[in-house]
C-alpha cells in the first residue's frame, strides 16, 4: 500500500513538474511572436498572419496544435512567395535616383581627372606612370572609399605636376636669358668693330641699320610672350642681321684683311645666336607634337579629341554632315595591370591601339581618351554603319593573343557605345550618350555567366 502511495505521488509530482515546463514553453512562444510582431510593424503584408499566431498561444488555455499549424502555413506560403513588402516604391525610386547620381558624379569627377592627367601638359615616363594610378572605376558598387582613394591618388599627381612645370618654366626662362645676353653681346661687337671714328660718316648708315635691328630684338622680348612668337622674331631679325652683315662683308674685303677677319669672327658669333634660336625652334616644335599625340599608344590625345569633335559637331551642324562616336573600354583592365603588371598593361594598350588603327580607316579620328578607354570619330557615318565597324574591330582584336610568359594567356575584351550626333547636340551630350550606352553593355557582362 506505501508503495502504491508513493507511486502516485511520484506521478503526481512529474505531471506538476511537466505542466510547470509546459506553461514556461508556451510563455517562451508568446514572447518570441510579440518579438515577430515588432519585426511585422515594418512589413505589413505579414503583421496580420503574426497577430493570429499570438492569439492562438493563451499560456492559460491549452494550445489548437492544428490551428497553430494551419496559421504557421499561411505564414510560411506567404514569405516564400515573396508577398512581404520590405521597401516602398517611393524608397525603392528614391534609391535608383541616388545610385544614377552618384554613377553621373563618378563619371564627371573621371573625366575632370583625365583631363588634368592626360591633356593639361606633356608628362615625362614618371609623371606618365603616376597619372595612370588615379584612377576611379564607376561601377555600380562605387563608393565613398574609391572617391577617396582617387582624390588621395591626383592630389599627389598634381603636386608633381606641379613641380615639373616648375622646373620646365625655369629651364625655358633661363634658356631665353642666355638667348638675349648672347644677342646683346651681339650689339656691343658690333657697335665697337664698325664705329670706329675714322669711318664714321663712312658706317654710319650700317651701324645705324644694325643697332635698329637688335634693338627691335630685344624689344621684342617684352612685347611678345609665347615660345612661337620670339622664335618667329629671333629667327627674322637674325636673317636682317645677316643680310646687312654680308653687304658689309663684301665692301670690306675690298678695304682690309682686318676688316674680313673681323666680319669672320661676327659670323661665328652670329652663327651660334642662330644655332641657339633653332634649337628653341625645335624645342618648340617637339613640344607641339607632344601635346597632340599620346606618348604610349601613338595615338591623339584627349586635347586633339576635344578640338576634333568641336570640329565635326559644328561641320554637322552648318552643312549637316552625319557622323558618329565611338567610345571604347577595356574590360578588366585594373585586373590586368594588378596581375599582370603595368608593363603587361601598357603593351595591351599599344597593341589596342595597332589594332583600332588596322580596323578603321585612315580618314577616322583615334584617340586615346585616357586610361584604358579610347575614342573614334567617324565622319560622313550613321550609327548603324559604326557598329558594322565596332564588329569588324572586335574580330580582329580576338585574333590577336596576349600571352604572359610567367602568368599565362590574357584574355583581353573592349565594351563599346557609340552616338550618332544630333542637330542640337553639346559636345557633353554626345559624349554622354556615348558613355551611357559603354556602361550600360559593360554591366550586361556583369550578369552573364562568364562575364562576356
Amino acid at each position: 500500500m506505501e508503495d502504491l502511495e508513493r507511486e502516485i505521488k511520484n506521478l503526481k509530482r512529474e505531471l506538476f513538474d511537466l505542466e510547470k515546463a509546459f506553461y514556461h514553453e508556451k510563455e517562451l512562444l508568446i514572447g518570441l511572436i510579440n518579438a515577430l510582431s515588432l519585426v511585422a510593424s515594418k512589413y505589413p503584408g505579414i503583421s496580420k498572419e503574426i497577430e493570429e499566431l499570438g492569439k492562438l498561444l493563451d499560456p492559460k488555455k491549452e494550445l489548437e496544435f492544428e490551428a497553430i499549424e494551419q496559421q504557421l502555413n499561411l505564414l510560411k506560403t506567404k514569405v516564400l512567395a515573396g508577398e512581404i513588402d520590405t521597401v516602398s516604391p517611393e524608397e525603392i525610386a528614391r534609391l535608383r535616383d541616388l545610385k544614377e547620381a552618384v554613377a553621373s558624379a563618378c563619371r564627371t569627377v573621371r573625366r575632370m581627372i583625365l583631363a588634368v592627367t592626360e591633356d593639361l601638359y606633356p608628362l615625362d615616363s614618371p609623371l606618365s606612370q603616376r597619372a595612370s594610378l588615379v584612377e576611379i572605376k564607376c561601377s555600380e558598387t562605387v563608393g565613398a572609399g574609391d572617391f577617396e582613394a582617387a582624390s588621395k591618388s591626383f592630389s599627389e599627381f598634381i603636386r608633381s605636376l606641379r613641380s615639373k612645370i616648375e622646373s620646365d618654366f625655369k629651364y625655358i626662362n633661363q634658356t631665353f636669358i642666355v638667348l638675349l645676353s648672347q644677342i646683346k653681346e651681339l650689339e656691343k661687337t658690333l657697335t665697337k668693330d664698325f664705329a670706329g671714328e675714322e669711318r664714321i660718316k663712312e658706317i654710319e648708315y650700317f651701324e645705324m641699320n644694325i643697332n635698329q635691328e637688335m634693338g627691335s630684338i630685344v624689344r621684342s622680348f617684352d612685347i611678345h610672350t609665347t615660345i612661337d612668337e620670339i622664335k618667329s622674331v629671333v629667327l627674322e631679325k637674325i636673317k636682317k642681321i645677316r643680310e646687312v652683315v654680308s653687304l658689309r662683308k663684301k665692301q670690306e674685303m675690298e678695304r682690309a684683311k682686318a676688316a674680313k677677319e673681323n666680319m669672320e669672327r661676327l659670323q661665328k658669333r652670329i652663327a651660334e645666336a642662330e644655332r641657339h634660336a633653332q634649337e628653341m625652334s625645335k624645342k618648340a616644335e617637339e613640344l607641339k607634337t607632344v601635346a597632340m599625340k599620346d606618348g604610349l599608344t601613338g595615338l591623339y590625345n584627349r586635347k586633339a579629341f576635344g578640338l576634333r569633335i568641336e570640329s565635326s559637331l559644328k561641320r554637322a551642324k552648318d552643312v549637316g554632315e552625319p557622323f558618329s562616336l565611338i567610345m571604347l573600354d577595356v574590360d578588366g583592365f585594373k585586373q590586368i595591370n594588378d596581375t599582370f603588371g603595368h608593363v603587361a598593361g601598357d603593351k595591351v594598350l599599344k597593341k589596342v591601339g595597332e589594332c583600332l588603327r588596322a580596323s578603321f580607316r585612315e580618314s577616322d579620328f583615334i584617340a586615346r581618351y585616357g586610361g584604358d578607354e579610347f575614342a573614334v570619330i567617324i565622319e560622313k557615318m550613321g550609327r548603324p554603319m559604326a557598329l558594322e565597324r565596332v564588329e569588324a574591330f572586335r574580330k580582329n582584336l580576338a585574333k590577336i593573343k596576349f600571352v604572359s610568359h610567367k602568368k599565362g594567356e590574357i584574355r583581353l575584351t573592349i565594351s563599346c557605345g557609340v552616338a550618332e550626333a544630333k542637330q542640337d547636340d553639346t559636345v557633353e551630350k554626345l559624349i554622354e550618350r556615348a558613355d551611357e550606352e559603354l556602361y550600360k553593355e559593360k554591366n550586361a557582362k556583369k550578369t552573364t555567366p562568364d562575364g562576356h
